[in-house]
């Protein structure tokens, strides 16, 4: 069994992997916003929200994370996008 160094160390692996991911998913968020701009769509949709939602909790089920742990991951993640993309659509309509 490893000991508590390893464990830690294998912890701090998989939060750089987590990070590198939801920077990657941020930035194609960045360029949904950009494309809902072009096309003269809200930058948020409150249904499309809750099916990433249910779309977290289907997939929490199939590593054995609860339903609550999902929803509090999908709302987190769905917080920084929904301030992101507030933030570029407020940022092009000072520019225009």
């Amino acid at each position: 069994m490893p000991n508590t160094t390893e464990l830690r160390e294998l912890i701090a692996a998989i939060d750089r992997d987590i990070i590198d991911l939801i920077a990657t998913r941020m930035e194609i968020s960045d360029e949904l916003a950009k494309a809902k701009k072009e096309s003269a769509q809200e930058y948020w949709d409150k249904a499309k929200e809750e099916e990433v939602i249910g779309r977290y909790a289907e997939l929490c089920k199939e590593v054995s994370l609860s339903e609550g742990e999902a929803r509090i991951i999908a709302e987190v993640l769905l917080k920084i996008s929904k301030n992101r993309q507030k933030h570029l659509f407020d940022e092009n309509s000072a520019n225009l």
